[in-house]
């Protein structure tokens, strides 16, 4: 059986492959690649990376939320967790790739040295209910696999890497 702590560093491990990987793709295409988006439409690659550095650094704060705040019935909204979350896209590939390296050592430090007792709680996120942390500490790491995914497609269409 996995502990708490044992989730929480394979969790560190997994986004920490994805986005070391991510970066090194970052640093190997040019800025105007960055500012491409899928020719059907949506967000640009740097709107990715934007999206991705932010809601990361947010699910930090949730965990440290979670280890102080001991509400019953507690909730977080979908942009609490990241979601839809934009700031500033990267202007450059070489600050687009700083974000992600700093995103992967904030989860790297910040994962496993959050509080394993976290992971027992249960959180309320409207409109799809009650999640169990155990469950949706994956679905938070899929979020930044899924949407590095999303940047490497829109690179891949443009041309910019190998298809």
């Amino acid at each position: 059986m996995t502990t708490s702590a044992e989730a929480l560093k394979s969790a560190a491990d997994r986004a920490h492959d994805a986005l070391t990987d991510f970066e090194s793709t970052l640093r190997k295409i040019g800025d105007a690649d960055l500012h491409r988006a899928d020719p059907e439409g949506g967000w640009t690659v740097a709107q990715v990376v934007s999206h991705t550095h932010l809601s990361g650094l947010l699910w930090i704060a949730d965990l440290e939320r979670l280890r102080h705040c001991d509400e019953p019935g507690m909730f977080m909204f979908r942009e609490e967790l990241g979601h839809d979350v934009l700031g500033a896209p990267p202007p450059s590939t070489a600050e687009a790739a700083d974000r992600i390296a700093s995103l992967c050592a904030a989860l790297d430090a910040c994962l496993p040295a959050a509080d394993p007792a976290v992971m027992d709680r249960a959180v309320e996120v409207p409109p799809f209910g009650t999640l169990p942390m155990t469950q949706l500490l994956p679905l938070i790491i899929g979020h930044l696999e899924n949407h590095i995914e999303q940047a490497r497609a829109i690179l891949r269409v443009r041309g910019a890497i190998p298809a």
